[in-house]
């Protein structure tokens, strides 16, 4: 992936439909706020998760130990985890206590911290320990860091975890698993509210981005094309009707332009294209014209 990639890729919304999805069966009993204002000024905590009665139990291995307040910190692939990141986020959460309108409104007991990263933060890991802080793995993917603060604190690795009520989060990484892409994919293209299929894609989008070929080698099985045609049809229906006049005269996006450019140089037929993709066989056609005059 090229840094221009990497950049264009929006990691936190990716993670908010996954971390949104994994919490989807508790949707009525929680609240989940991004970027928390913590003042007036430019402070922010990526996501707070508010359990709305105290005897909602989050039964997955991200949520089991949810208090009333949930701080989530997410450090996308790009992002560094180090020592003093993490006392960034202590330092966040402490701020976030003393914002309750009467004093000790918000209890310390009644707070969380988790900070979500793709791969483990080895370094990390290796500096606590060095200091005398102990971390042990609850979950598999799920560490917690005792001895800092009185507030429990967990790093999820996701590229580590093993629940799977947690796709959702797992696919969102270089070097997915296939089986998990698999079932993500099939668990997905039924879901029927509005809100999880807007997460769904917004899951998908860093999905895709990050394992090329691996969705290129589902799309070439036809329960797996069933799935993605499922999950992209509102997508690819917005895009034929807006016509947006990038890619050709005939206003197929430049992505999608991209899309049948690299289907068609690998030998997918125009009809085959045409209705995986649900484009109009025309504009296949002109796509094809056109790579025939630029050779």
């Amino acid at each position: 992936m090229t840094e221009s990639e990497k950049q264009r890729l929006d990691w936190h919304s990716g993670f908010e439909g996954g971390l949104m999805l994994s919490l989807r069966a508790y949707a009525k009993d929680i609240e989940v706020e991004r970027e928390h204002p913590l003042s007036s000024e430019p402070l922010r905590i990526d996501y707070l998760v508010i359990k709305k009665r105290h005897d909602v139990y989050v039964d997955n291995a991200i949520g089991r130990d949810y208090r009333t307040y949930n701080i989530i910190e997410y450090k996308n692939p790009n992002d560094e985890l180090n020592v003093d990141v993490l006392w960034k986020v202590i330092g966040y959460t402490c701020i976030f206590k003393s914002l309750g309108k009467t004093v000790d409104e918000i209890k310390a007991s009644e707070i969380t911290i988790s900070i979500f990263r793709a791969a483990k933060p080895v370094k990390l890991f290796k500096y606590l320990r060095e200091k005398g802080v102990r971390v042990g793995e609850q979950d598999p993917g799920v560490y917690k860091v005792y001895g800092m603060i009185d507030i429990p604190i967990s790093i999820v690795v996701i590229s580590e975890l093993r629940d799977s009520s947690l796709k959702a989060l797992s696919v969102m990484r270089k070097k997915a698993d296939e089986d998990t892409v698999r079932q993500f994919l099939e668990e997905a293209s039924k879901y029927t509210e509005p809100g999880d299929k807007r997460f769904a894609d917004a899951v998908l989008q860093i999905s895709t981005m990050s394992n090329k070929e691996l969705y290129d080698k589902l799309k070439g099985d036809t329960s797996m094309c069933e799935a993605l045609r499922e999950l992209m049809a509102d997508e690819l229906k917005d895009a034929e009707n807006k016509g947006v006049e990038l890619g050709i005269e005939q206003g197929i996006e430049q992505r999608d332009f991209d899309k049948i450019s690299d289907m068609l140089r690998r030998g997918k037929r125009p009809e085959e294209i045409a209705e995986f993709c649900d484009y109009p066989l025309q504009q296949i056609l002109d796509v094809q014209s056109k790579l025939k005059k630029e050779k």
